[in-house]
């Protein structure tokens, strides 16, 4: 493309990511040389709850949600943002019954609760597929958004990576967890500054939101709630109401940087105003990437960069947007770019912290329990360091590999999600479940993602996107290559990292009902695995305590099953003293 960043625009950039690094220095020296892993991990329980609500938001969106969710929308139309409107409850769902328990019991990982709720066998099973899982993602959330701007911008791949890795490696292994929160602060912040840049601007330039609109009704996208009841269909009211609620309830109960982000509050009654707030945070900014995305299309909307040749993949939209638009204003475009910066930071310095605690508190604690507590808060930071390099190795190992694979490794990061929500969900709402219950769920909960994942690589088919015009474009390439450009190329390596599955099948659609399993839309996924964790888990935990029904300690039961639970017990024994005082009499 012509349009090129200016020196103005990198020195913006520059300064963005400084400001991450000042945030870590700076709570690196007040905490000092004899920094507590309380502290360390869980800010010593002092993080102001605004504080955390924005970064429970910049955690779980990323640069995928201002790259992806865009061109996710331009294709596909706004229909998209059912997902964050349908969710609404999910919030109070996690807020009531989740954070109370995690909160009390003072855990620092969710796998502490996993092993006292079950054992060491379930703990570990879970930390491996969390950990495996959770380095792929961070790897390759260095190395999407980073492809993406290389290609749309001209900024190098390498120093992308390098950017983001360094940066949030270094502030992260020296912060802790207060660096990572108010860097988070910073940064969603920053994308909310963006994301309202990009509209306002694409709004004026379109004529008015009047005139957007009709463009989106001429171009096939003007409906906004698909009433359809068909799993195949890829996004209705049903697939936002419970797919999407399935997948943003394994973000606010079944990750690690969650936890860590709710006991970092000082009360329980801030956590539970955290993981509402911060949850209903993350609807608010998806639904604003919605509204790029709809603008983005209402701008190219009879001359499209992917039809026209200009830019050749979708999640190349937005940066080639911020160009196209604000080349001629210096230092803007790098201010848009620094955003995505700071969307791929707040999620790789989160996924660190969490994988860093990990280590820590269900490794090495366990190991070495003798361990003075300024020795393991310092090697923490050293553990931190360390998988930060190995975090950035894996990025660039992703540039040697294809879009596909990238996409696979992806889908296996999100079909770990559901089985690990049902463990948490057997082990808070079901008091007789067991561990050998909890373990045959995981097991079986992977094993159905997996299975309809490849199924749906060999009978699915990838969904084609919505009419694109070129009829008012100058045209950059010769008809050959226009006539040559495919619906295949209409696929987004980065749209669905945070749980999504998108069909990368290249053979036709298939009608057989034999076959509709693996034709759901990808947000059914985490719910598919979520709910087949769960029954297995009950089948086989009454299954092997029939005759021995051990129930758990109420301090593992959310609150209400726990409440349930006391009363049912009294009455039992109020019924067996009745009896005992009848056989006496």
């Amino acid at each position: 493309m012509d349009a090129v960043l200016s020196a103005l625009d990198y020195v913006v950039i520059a300064a963005m990511l400084l400001i991450s690094c000042g945030i870590g220095v700076f709570f690196a020296v007040k905490a000092g040389p004899k920094q507590t892993s309380n502290d360390y991990f869980l800010g010593s329980q002092d993080v102001p709850v605004i504080a955390v609500v924005l970064s429970i938001s910049a955690t779980i969106l990323s640069a995928v949600t201002f790259i992806g969710t865009p061109a996710e929308v331009y294709l596909y139309g706004p229909t998209y943002g059912l997902t964050a409107l349908s969710r609404i409850h999910v919030p109070i769902i996690t807020s009531i019954f989740f954070v109370p328990v995690y909160y009390r019991l003072k855990v620092v990982t969710i796998y502490q609760y996993i092993g006292m709720r079950f054992n060491d066998t379930v703990r570990y099973a879970v930390i491996f597929i969390r950990i495996t899982s959770g380095f792929l993602f961070m790897g390759v959330m260095m190395y999407a958004p980073a492809l993406a701007l290389s290609l749309a911008t001209g900024l190098s791949l390498q120093f992308s990576i390098l950017s983001v890795g360094l940066i949030c490696t270094f502030y992260t292994s020296i912060g802790g967890i207060k660096a990572v929160i108010w860097t988070d602060v910073f940064q969603a912040c920053a994308m909310l500054i963006g994301a309202v840049v990009m509209i306002v601007a694409g709004t004026v330039k379109i004529g008015g939101p009047a005139e957007g609109w009709s463009r989106a009704v001429e171009g096939g996208r003007g409906e906004l709630v698909d009433f359809r009841a068909d799993l195949t269909v890829r996004f209705t009211i049903w697939s936002g109401a419970i797919g999407a609620s399935f997948i943003w309830l394994s973000n606010g109960v079944a990750r690690q940087e969650m936890v860590q982000r709710y006991n970092a509050c000082r009360t329980e009654r801030e956590a539970r105003m955290a993981a509402w707030l911060g949850l209903i945070g993350t609807a608010v900014i998806e639904l604003l990437a919605v509204a790029v995305g709809m603008t983005i299309f209402a701008y190219y909307y009879t001359c499209d960069p992917l039809k026209s040749g200009r830019i050749g993949r979708p999640d190349q939209i937005v940066p080639f947007f911020i160009m196209d638009i604000f080349s001629s204003y210096p230092g803007i475009p790098g201010l848009l770019i620094g955003c995505v910066f700071c969307a791929a930071l707040s999620s790789v310095s989160s996924a660190l912290n969490g994988v860093v605690a990990t280590a820590g508190q269900d490794v090495i604690r366990k190991l070495k329990p003798g361990l003075s507590d300024l020795k393991y808060t310092s090697l923490a930071k050293l553990i931190s360091f360390g998988f930060g390099i190995l975090t950035i190795a894996l990025a660039f190992l992703a540039t040697l590999l294809s879009g596909g694979i990238l996409q696979t490794i992806f889908s296996i990061a999100g079909i770990t999600g559901g089985p690990i929500c049902g463990v948490i969900i057997l082990g808070m709402f079901l008091p007789r479940a067991n561990s050998m219950g909890a373990m045959s769920g995981l097991i079986g909960g992977v094993a159905v993602g997996v299975i309809q994942y490849v199924g749906s690589q060999v009978f699915s088919s990838r969904s084609p996107p919505l009419p694109l015009s070129i009829s008012e474009c100058e045209m950059r390439v010769n008809m050959t290559q226009l006539t040559s450009y495919t619906s295949d190329q209409y696929t987004t390596s980065i749209t669905g990292i945070t749980g999504g599955f998108p069909s990368t099948s290249t053979l036709p659609p298939t009608n057989s009902d034999s076959h509709a399993f693996f034709r759901i839309s990808y947000l059914y996924l985490q719910a598919l695995t979520t709910i087949s964790c769960v029954l297995v888990g009950i089948a086989v935990s009454y299954a092997t305590s029939w005759n021995d029904p051990k129930v758990a300690d109420p301090k593992f039961l959310t609150p209400f099953i726990a409440r349930l639970y006391a009363g049912s017990k009294n009455n039992h024994n109020s019924k067996n003293t009745e009896q005992m005082y009848l056989r006496k009499i």
